[in-house]
């Protein structure tokens, strides 16, 4: 194969979780008193992590009206991972395809919601490494989880892909050299991964097997 190592995001490039991460963002809403937010805005607000995505569905409310967001957020969510969440088509017979190589989870998702969700849709068995936030490496853009994983799976940056569908994945992946690949079919649109230049852009996960 052309790359050694497969890094994955998981939200918009795996799964499409924004049914489930809206539900818990609006739980959080209607407890504090506030009205529902469609699909469509929540999930341009994805991408960089809960406390961000809450910062956005809760324009100008203080730090502890936050705190308190997060608190329903994190219950409910944890309750309800994969209700409507699903495997993007073709991620399956992607990741069998891709067993002759080491693939690998990168998500500024919280480490146990992260997890926990590849467990549930039964992909756990595919990859190496699964690597949420709340540890003590940054989030994407930074380049540091994507280093992390180089290091403890022994790859070089050449020999690695990094695969997602916002700008935190590509910019991650090219601050840290390895090569990167767009994905528009997740929460963002072509147009918006073609600013930031990845060396590959698909608009089909199926399509990734045509360049190994």
């Amino acid at each position: 194969m052309r790359w050694k190592l497969y890094i994955f995001d998981l939200d918009g490039t795996l799964a499409d979780t924004r049914k489930d991460l809206a539900a818990a963002v609006n739980y959080a809403r209607k407890k504090l008193g506030f009205p529902p937010l469609s699909l469509d805005q929540i999930s341009s607000f994805v991408g960089d992590g809960i406390n961000k995505l809450l910062e956005r569905s809760f324009p100008g409310c203080s730090h502890e009206q936050l705190i308190v967001a997060k608190h329903y957020f994190d219950d409910y969510y944890g309750q309800h991972l994969v209700v409507e969440t699903r495997l993007y088509p073709g991620v399956r017979e992607v990741l069998h395809s891709l067993n002759g190589a080491m693939c690998a989870v990168l998500s500024n998702k919280a480490q146990e919601f992260t997890a926990e969700i590849v467990e549930k849709l039964g992909l756990k068995s595919h990859f190496k490494l699964i690597l949420g936030s709340g540890n003590v490496l940054p989030r994407k853009p930074s380049p540091e989880p994507v280093q992390y994983i180089l290091t403890q799976l022994q790859i070089s940056p050449e020999s690695a892909m990094m695969v997602g569908d916002t700008r935190n994945d590509i910019l991650a992946g090219k601050i840290a050299g390895v090569t990167t690949c767009g994905v528009s079919y997740g929460f963002r649109s072509r147009q918006q991964l073609e600013e930031f230049k990845p060396d590959f852009l698909i608009d089909d996960i199926r399509e990734l097997l045509k360049l190994i």
